[in-house]
């Protein structure tokens, strides 16, 4: 009996020591393609940051007063008094459209 009951605790704690190293080998595996992942969306994030920054680089040029004064020359344009200038504020009509709406 006793001889039976060692054989049987043996298979037992080979068998669970396999299973945890297939489960340690699968855990590792897992680790490595979440790693991969994980390390494309940080490609992907600097690849956009660097975008984000050339435009706003390009955006900034456009509203240098250098380029205002060659667009002003380009389109034969005049400068203007403060008197001269009219403001639509749009954004009082934007509400109240979306006050109608509610």
């Amino acid at each position: 009996m006793k001889g039976k009951l060692g054989s049987f605790t043996v298979i037992v704690l080979v068998i669970a020591i396999m299973g945890l190293f297939a489960l340690n080998i699968y855990q590792g595996y897992k680790y490595e393609r979440l790693q991969a992942e994980v390390n494309e969306y940080q490609n992907t994030q600097e690849k956009w940051f660097e975008k984000n920054k050339q435009e706003l680089t390009s955006l900034s040029a456009y509203s240098s007063p250098q380029h205002v004064k060659e667009v002003k020359e380009t389109m034969k344009l005049s400068n203007t008094s403060v008197g001269q200038t009219i403001i639509i504020d749009t954004r009082s009509q934007i509400e109240s459209d979306a006050e109608r709406k509610e």
